[in-house]
């Protein structure tokens, strides 16, 4: 063979042994690169985010990838998990560290491109593009307040209290009181006024029942029963003022009672082992007043409101026209109680839930 064709050979060799090695290198610097997925949808304001999820390439040779260069068209939101200098998660590991960045409705396309580099030595890198969610992305409608409400109620021995607060001034809710004999009735409260209503039982034998309603739902009932510690308390009224009989049977257990004139700073205990009886006189005043009593077992508790007005005064009812006092629901109980205008029954109610409540805390302290 002639120096000429070696020579032309050799170099011919060598081309290829360097396209080889360039095509191993290239081979192994592109099988190495970060696994990327981009997932969209819309916000509230009419644009739209894109989350990305990264992590390692699909391989087994052990290989560990670490981010060195992150190219974007905006910014991360603040968190992200894909910064430079992370760890890429194992293909099948389950993980992924994540990023997100919010894009105005004019824009179509985002694009990220991640750079990493293994302890290998190989370096890699992927560039991914999404679009914009399909069908683009509007700006939807405030949401619309929602009611912020309260609502409870009880009972004593003349009737059914309930009541009801609305706390946002943006959604005030309606509320119906509806008894099981009578008129419902219904009003919207504004915040901080307050809804209270006040419903007489007829007849033990009938009872009573208060459905509460918000809008058309109904929400809960308040059921009134016949408490035998009613029969604990007698009251007659006069123009001299009122005298209330506290007493306790024979053969019941040693109670607790309290009564408390309105405008009086602490209220009168009395503690009665059974058979035993206590009269308290609340003398006349030149004005109207209520008592307030509680009267308290072991087994159970009660408390209820008693109306004195002057004996020259009448007291009008809502209407106009003068109250009647309704006498306590005949239970086969000794106890009548003058009640006054069903307006100031529902302020006397309210009140009964503070002394009990009060007395609950005494306790507890």
């Amino acid at each position: 063979m002639n120096r000429t064709l070696k020579r032309v050979l050799g170099l011919s060799g060598s081309v290829v042994l360097g396209l080889a090695g360039a095509v191993a290198f290239a081979s192994g610097a592109q099988a190495h690169h970060p696994e990327i997925q981009g997932i969209t949808e819309c916000t509230p304001d009419g644009g739209w985010t894109v989350v990305w999820q990264v992590k390692d390439w699909d391989s087994d040779n052990g290989a560990v990838g670490t981010i060195t260069e992150i190219l974007t068209d905006t910014d991360f939101n603040e968190g992200t998990e894909i910064v430079v200098g992370a760890s890429l998660p194992a293909y099948d590991s389950g993980d992924y560290l994540e990023g997100s960045q919010n894009f105005s409705a004019d824009v179509d396309l985002a694009s990220i491109t991640i750079k990493g580099a293994w302890n290998n030595g190989f370096p890699g890198e992927r560039s991914v593009t999404v679009s914009a969610p399909e069908g683009g992305c509007t700006e939807e409608p405030p949401a619309e307040p929602e009611p912020e409400y309260e609502f409870g109620g009880g009972s004593d021995c003349v009737g059914v209290y309930v009541w009801a607060d609305n706390y946002n001034p943006d959604a005030l809710a309606e509320f119906t009181f509806a008894p099981s004999n009578g008129d419902a009735v219904t009003y919207t409260p504004e915040v901080d006024e307050g809804f209270y209503e006040y419903f007489y039982v007829d007849s033990a034998e009938e009872g009573l029942s208060v459905d509460i309603f918000v809008g058309e739902e109904l929400v809960d009932t308040i059921e009134w029963y016949d408490n035998e510690l009613c029969s604990y308390i007698a009251v007659e009224s006069d123009c001299d003022g009122l005298t209330i009989t506290l007493t306790v049977p024979a053969d019941g257990e040693e109670t607790y009672f309290e009564v408390y004139k309105d405008g009086d700073e602490l209220a009168e205990p009395y503690t009665l082992a059974p058979g035993e009886t206590q009269v308290v006189e609340i003398p006349a005043a030149d004005e109207e007043f209520w008592v307030w009593y509680y009267i308290e077992t072991p087994k159970d508790a009660t408390g209820g409101e008693l109306y004195w007005a002057p004996c020259d005064e009448e007291t009008p009812s809502p209407s106009g026209t003068p109250s009647a006092q309704p006498q306590l629901p005949t239970t086969g109980s000794s106890m009548t109680i003058m009640i006054g205008s069903a307006a100031a029954l529902i302020v006397a109610a309210a009140a009964i839930f503070l002394i009990m409540r009060r007395r609950r805390a005494a306790q507890d302290w």
